[in-house]
């Protein structure tokens, strides 16, 4: 930046509805600290190569503010998203195409599979898991499923706490896709998958006070965590993967699909799907005016209208599944350019 020219901040304020706030209590003070290299007697310092990229697979990636393309993550330091309609992310992997969602902190990628499995499949089959084992899904006592993706230490509670307890078993989609599915790939492809944390929390659908945003989406993503090889599409994935600036968190782009018909979550490469596909997350859906553990948050895309909406987890019409995983940091990509004709291709 240049003397005299301007440079605008994005800062996001949340308000906490259970605050009672008033005339004195609403100010508050923020600081910003901005790091910089002075240039040389005026002149304007010229970046150097990877200054404005992202070292992806040993490939210098442009970074992007608008339109499609690789951009910073505003909700998480440290990691670098995709986002937009038909982003350059494409990566071969078990000889397959499949799509970049990030690279995250630790230096690991993020990768879904470019097309949903063949076939439909349960979350979570019926009788499954036992309710013994499972106190939180209190459904099971009644021959339902669980919208909980794999077991957890400790407690399993919903983000209002209204109800909470035990997940010691995983689910059945969660067992699939890391036996037989995981067994299915080559040697090679599952030589670089880095085993990882998935954020497999419940995200809650505010549909009585509409108080939500993605930060709150992504909290309540990562109350609580599964560690394995194979996961599915979080939450915070599919939003944060849209240019639109309506797509501001999971409650208000359900209601708007509900109430107007309008997708504020388009401009987006993980919902740009065939007509009729529909694929599940790894989240729990909890709403505030019921009390039930096994619904599981989809995403589709139906009749022009795509975006998440929720799926009891025992359900197979239509839904299907989308394998997520983390590739190893130490991966390079040999050639290509992430076009869907050259994508990038691991060495």
């Amino acid at each position: 930046m240049l003397k005299s020219e301007e440079k605008t901040f994005q800062v996001i304020v949340e308000w906490d509805a259970s605050q009672d706030f008033n005339e004195t209590n609403m100010k508050k003070e923020i600081s910003i600290t901005l790091t910089y290299e002075q240039s040389d007697g005026g002149v304007p310092v010229i970046p150097t190569p990877g200054e404005d990229g992202v070292n992806m697979g040993g490939q210098n990636v442009e970074l992007v503010s608008s339109g499609d393309g690789l951009y910073v993550d505003q909700y998480e330091n440290g990691r670098y998203i995709y986002r937009g309609q038909s982003p350059n992310n494409y990566v071969e992997f078990n000889n397959e195409l499949w799509r970049i969602i990030a690279k995250e902190t630790d230096g690991t990628y993020k990768i879904i599979r470019d097309e949903v499995l063949s076939g439909t499949m349960a979350f979570d089959t019926v009788g499954y898991r036992s309710y013994e084992n499972n106190t939180y899904c209190k459904h099971l006592q009644y021959g339902n499923a669980c919208g909980v993706y794999g077991k957890v230490s400790g407690t399993y509670s919903r983000p209002d706490e209204r109800f909470s307890g035990t997940v010691t078993e995983d689910s059945s989609i969660a067992n699939y896709l890391n036996g037989e599915y995981y067994n299915g790939l080559t040697p090679i492809a599952r030589a670089q998958i880095q085993q990882h944390v998935y954020y497999i929390g419940p995200v809650e659908y505010y549909e009585q006070t509409g108080n939500d945003s993605i930060s709150k989406n992504i909290a309540e993503e990562k109350m609580n965590t599964w560690t394995g090889n194979i996961g599915l599409v979080n939450v915070s994935d599919i939003l944060k993967a849209s240019t639109n600036p309506a797509c501001t968190s999971a409650t208000d782009q359900l209601n708007q699909m509900n109430n107007s018909g309008i997708s504020t979550c388009n401009s987006n490469y993980l919902v740009d799907l065939p007509d009729q596909t529909v694929y599940w997350t790894i989240n729990n859906a909890v709403w505030e005016s019921v009390n039930d553990s096994d619904y599981v948050w989809e995403v589709g895309q139906a009749e022009s209208l795509a975006g998440l909406a929720f799926n009891a987890a025992d359900s197979v019409d239509f839904v299907g599944a989308r394998p997520v995983l983390y590739l190893r940091s130490n991966i390079q990509f040999t050639s290509g350019n992430g076009t869907k004709s050259q994508p990038f291709q691991i060495g």
